[in-house]
């Protein structure tokens, strides 16, 4: 177990990995990946590990609720650069205590060389949509939820899982 925004005490699984390339309008004047894409690649990751669980934005809204960001946090490694080949890792921590967050976990890395180029954090508020807080999770969330850990239970870990923000 371990700590994570605001002291929440969670577990962190294996991770979840998708692939992509850097496209040329993701580059810099110096060719290099800009570093406002960051949240963009965690959102297709985040969005990629959730959506075969029933626990997309779609489906979460059609169950009336939303999932604001809270919380965002950002590291760079190191450059990544125009057709790169990236492998965008990402894991959902699950609490010791069923909080309304959902907490995530990413790291990139460029595929031809094993080098990091970015880490980072993100944390969602789970609220109903007029923007009220949940007390409790809906139990087809939380099915949901048991779900992905479950999965990620079974994935790749990472080796240096000591690294707080």
């Amino acid at each position: 177990m371990q700590r994570v925004a605001d002291h929440i005490p969670a577990q962190r699984l294996g991770y979840h990995a998708m692939r992509t390339r850097v496209q040329f309008g993701w580059t810099d004047a110096y060719g290099v990946l800009w570093h406002g894409h960051a949240s963009s690649f965690f959102e297709m990751a985040r969005a990629d590990l959730v959506r075969g669980f029933g626990l997309s934005a779609r489906d979460l809204f059609h169950t009336g609720l939303t999932v604001p960001m809270i919380d965002l946090w950002i590291e760079y490694i190191g450059p990544a650069y125009g057709d790169d080949e990236i492998e965008i890792q990402a894991t959902l921590f699950r609490p010791e205590l069923p909080f309304p967050y959902l907490i995530f976990e990413y790291r990139i890395f460029r595929m031809e060389t094993g080098a990091g180029v970015l880490r980072g954090r993100t944390r969602q508020l789970l609220m109903r949509k007029d923007g009220r807080t949940l007390i409790r999770i809906p139990d087809a969330v939380r099915e949901s939820l048991d779900r992905i850990w479950k999965y990620l239970e079974e994935m790749p870990r990472w080796e240096d899982a000591t690294h707080e923000p």
